[in-house]
């Protein structure tokens, strides 16, 4: 591969990698590569007689065809077939994960086949980056005859030889013939130097193995760019068309999502594609499950094995998806042609499966639509056991944003039972402290939106938080709970209130912070962020056409309908079960006697009519998070961070009706325009409206007895 050339005087040796003072290449650039294989995203699975005729056929060995392609799928199938057959026959160790289905595998093969083209293009940015020119001593390819080594750039005369890794890894069967090369310089006056130059900083495994072999690393911070070159591959097919709906395609497409969560609906609506980004692939790659995970980790490594490039094995591990929430979302001025979005899920260890990828995003995404479709007024739950008739809107409840609503309220009422347990040292302390012969309790809690922060940045949106609050106060149900009661009619009105002070200062703390942070409440807060980002286009639309203007309003959720099984009255039911039956029924035996607590408490509503925003400034966002506009827009490439601590992942999309180059190219400024947002302290108007809400407080009721 020849390198180019440079006008002026040539990088000294002491400012290049290796050097005594070497300079930095500077922030972070993007460059771009093609991969071959690209056209054959959504194939569908082949045919056995395809599969036959291609082992025969001699493009089984040209890479980007498809005969290569079915292939390795019939060596993948035939290699996983024996191990488990091995398995089953003497099962001894840990069983083999299951195989992959097409659509899974595939999904790591394409990838895998642009390698070298990767490897290649990255080299050419480094030498481009460093000024590297074949007119100051610089080649590609040069061979140290004593190790039986290439080296991708060096340069003879200064003695600087350079291995250019475009991902995070290394080749572990290369670095032995490098130490090699390191140990048959010592000694010499001018002993030649060997550096490995990455995009990013490289992992862990990778810093030890060279920090033990002695050989430094230099980073040239880039990142690589998937771009579709069109014209005809080497199997005849063109790789410019590529199927709508595929990343790098073009066109659109229509009627229903496809079955289960396929990654490249996010955020789509009917007449747009998924252009090319990094949040498809990595969700389509986390597994559904943490055996699923292991086997798309094997069958990646593997595959970048064969191809040439071990170092490239992309590791999926490294996120908690089920803490992904959408965060980021931006708007074209291309008559609302495109639509840019990001999100964000902590960080975990590199070596911990990271799965549910699929589902989390495509929850955050249909639940999204689902805020635009229906209006205000179909957004209300109720699981009040007074009120049967009345659970949930007919719409609303063929969607999976209705279950988590009526899901979270379910499991409210069994977080609080959990906290006011009496064998627990908070529930102890919390009966202790109740007054009244019964230690009655009666009243509503709900769940609404405590004030977001956001950074409306005219045609970006920024979701900085989105905390939620739960609130209660007094209220009687009628219908008789367990013990037989309803409510707390026969107690004191002064013990009463004692009672509610008591748990509004104990419990619900504990409740608030289950609803921000438990696990089980993952869901509500995925589809409030949504509900955020769609709030934004809902107003965003009232002046202006954006992707989503046709949608708003319309009332069709036919493309969003829930992904799971589930009826609003299997729901209720189990509530009211709940509420009639008891979370507890605990027997303490003590020297007095036998004394049976039963307890049931009623709790109740998701409320997100209101939403409070608290809209951040230009300057205090620049302060408070000075990298989070570069994170949101190198996401749509990679995986990327906010801030140094790598504490979050970012991962980006984009979804257009039009060609990307159209659909996103940087408008020119606009005159500056109303805020979007009201002061923070102001209710969103538009969202109240007579005789709907988001979801309505309903009655609920605690009652407590307490008997000898």
């Amino acid at each position: 591969m020849p390198l180019p050339k440079f006008d002026g005087p040539p990088p000294t040796t002491h400012t290049l990698p290796g050097g005594s003072r070497p300079a930095s290449a500077g922030p972070r650039q993007t460059y771009d590569y093609e991969n071959p294989a690209e056209w054959l995203r959504n194939r569908p699975q082949p045919q056995s007689y395809e599969v036959a005729a291609a082992l025969l056929s001699p493009k089984a060995e040209i890479p980007g065809t498809w005969e290569r392609c079915l292939k390795r799928w019939q060596d993948y199938q035939g290699e996983k077939a024996t191990k488990l057959a091995n398995y089953n026959s003497n099962p001894v160790g840990k069983r083999p994960s299951p195989m992959l289905s097409w659509d899974k595998w595939i999904r790591q093969y394409i990838p895998n086949q642009g390698n070298d083209n990767q490897g290649s293009a990255f080299r050419m940015h480094v030498a481009q980056r460093l000024r590297l020119g074949s007119n100051f001593g610089w080649q590609t390819e040069s061979y140290v005859a004593g190790v039986n080594r290439y080296y991708d750039l060096a340069n003879k005369e200064l003695g600087l030889f350079y291995e250019v890794k475009s991902g995070r890894g290394i080749d572990k069967n290369e670095l032995a013939r490098d130490q090699a090369f390191i140990a048959s310089e010592r000694g010499h006056a001018n002993p030649r130097k060997l550096v490995y130059i990455f995009p990013e900083e490289p992992t862990e495994a990778a810093r030890t193995a060279l920090r033990l072999a002695g050989i430094p690393y230099f980073v040239v911070s880039a990142q690589k760019r998937l771009v579709a070159p069109g014209g005809t591959d080497s199997g005849g097919a063109k790789t410019g068309d590529l199927k709508a709906g595929s990343q790098g395609g073009s066109g659109s497409q229509s009627g229903p999502p496809r079955s289960a969560a396929s990654p490249d609906d996010i955020l789509r609506a009917p007449d747009q594609y998924q252009a090319p980004a990094a949040a498809p692939a990595y969700i389509a790659e986390s597994g559904d499950t943490s055996e699923e995970a292991a086997e798309l980790r094997e069958v990646n490594r593997q595959l970048a094995t064969d191809s040439g490039h071990p170092e490239l094995a992309e590791e999926p591990g490294g996120v908690d998806f089920s803490t992904l929430e959408l965060r980021y979302v931006s708007d074209t001025y291309h008559k609302g042609s495109g639509v840019q979005y990001a999100f964000k899920a902590d960080a975990s260890p590199p070596d911990q499966e990271s799965f549910g990828g699929r589902r989390a995003a495509q929850l955050a995404s249909d639940s999204f639509f689902v805020w635009l479709e229906l209006p205000p007024s179909a957004f209300t739950v109720n699981l009040n056991p007074d009120e049967p008739e009345r659970i949930i809107d007919e719409e609303f409840g063929r969607t999976d944003a209705g279950r988590v609503l009526l899901e979270a309220d379910l499991a409210m009422k069994k977080s609080v039972a959990q906290f006011i347990h009496p064998d627990t040292p908070s529930g102890k302390d919390y009966w202790a402290a109740l007054q009244g012969d019964t230690k009655c309790l009666s009243m509503r809690q709900w769940i609404v939106p405590d004030t977001a922060t956001v950074r409306d940045d005219d045609n970006e949106l920024y979701i900085l938080d989105a905390p939620l609050l739960v609130k209660m106060e007094s209220d009687i149900v009628k219908a008789q709970g367990v013990g037989g009661v309803a409510g707390c009619g026969q107690q004191d009105e002064a013990d009463t209130r004692h009672n509610e002070d008591v748990y509004r200062t104990t419990i619900l703390p504990q409740v608030q912070e289950a609803v921000n942070h438990a696990p089980e409440y993952a869901d509500l807060r995925r589809v409030y962020a949504s509900r955020v980002a769609a709030e934004w286009f809902r107003r965003r639309s009232s002046t202006k056409t954006t992707a989503y203007s046709h949608l708003i309003g319309k009332g069709d959720i036919s493309h969003w309908a829930s992904r799971e099984e589930w009826t609003p009255r299997a729901v209720f039911d189990r509530y009211v079960q709940s509420y009639t039956n008891g979370e507890f029924n605990v027997t303490h035996t003590t020297t007095e006697g036998t004394i049976v607590y039963t307890r049931t408490y009623v709790y109740g509503g998701v409320d997100f009519s209101r939403i409070d925003q608290n809209e951040v400034g230009a300057a205090a966002f620049a302060k408070d998070h000075p990298s989070l506009a570069a994170s949101a827009r190198e996401s749509l490439n990679g995986p990327s961070s906010e801030g140094n601590e790598g504490n979050d992942i970012w991962l980006g999309g984009q979804t257009t009706a039009v060609p990307t180059a159209e659909a996103f190219a940087v408008p020119v400024p606009a005159p500056s325009k109303p805020l979007f947002y009201a002061l923070a302290a102001l209710p969103l108007t538009a969202w109240i409206v007579t005789g709907g809400v988001l979801v309505r407080r309903r009655r609920a009721n605690s009652s407590a007895g307490a008997r000898p």
